[in-house]
């Protein structure tokens, strides 16, 4: 996204040394960036990243929601607690940053939101009864929000990801990850830039007349 030319607000929660690396890759490309950090399941905590992002870099038109919390638990290991950060990351936070970045989107004359959902929200999986049913709200979210806020000029996708190489992705047991590679047609995992050049497209002008759409990049 800096690459072609938005300012970027690199968010953070914990690992604060990624997200200034990730803003200082994009300002040696010639691009404009900044960090803060959130918690996106916060109220409080997202109404001060969007008034920081405006203060720092201007109104807000484009929005990524790519935190997400991430565990394969069987339902004996699946807590009420557990269930609660699910949504509360998932579901509450993309909420929260599309209303809270509306008003500019308004102002604009238009703008655009793209969720990054999972293809857990689509396929049951038996160890992602938290996640995936949190990722499905998101779908639904995203088709719906799309649906509402179209008649203001916003447009609200989402790009259902497969595996993707991510130190993330390193957490999962190495035999789960060949078992969940040999299911993919192409045979592979995919990479952190090919969904990026998704959310990319789906952001800009030439998918003006797509909205509402849950885009599956899973190989």
């Amino acid at each position: 996204l800096g690459q072609a030319g938005a300012k970027v607000m690199v968010n953070y929660r914990r690992d604060r040394a990624a997200a200034e690396e990730t803003a200082r890759r994009i300002r040696d490309a010639g691009g404009e960036a900044a960090t803060c950090r959130a918690d996106m399941g916060d109220p409080d905590e997202v109404h001060d990243l969007v008034d920081r992002t405006r203060k720092e870099l201007g109104p807000i038109t484009l929005l990524v929601n790519n935190a997400a919390y991430t565990h394969l638990l069987t339902h004996d290991e699946l807590t009420f607690d557990r269930w609660r950060r699910f949504m509360r990351t998932n579901v509450d936070g993309p909420f929260l940053t599309t209303w809270a970045a509306r008003d500019d989107m308004v102002e604009a004359g238009g703008g655009a939101v793209v969720n990054v959902s999972s293809m857990g929200g689509i396929r049951g999986r038996a160890d992602m009864i938290g996640y995936g049913t949190s990722k499905a709200a998101l779908n639904h979210f995203t088709r719906t929000a799309g649906m509402a806020l179209a008649p203001l000029g916003i447009r609200v996708n989402a790009v259902a990801a497969g595996v993707v190489a991510t130190p993330r992705a390193e957490t999962i047991d190495s035999a789960l990850r060949a078992r969940l590679a040999r299911d993919i047609p192409l045979g592979r995992e995919g990479t952190a830039e090919e969904i990026a050049s998704v959310v990319c497209f789906l952001l800009s002008s030439a998918a003006a007349y797509v909205t509402g759409e849950v885009v599956v990049a899973a190989g």
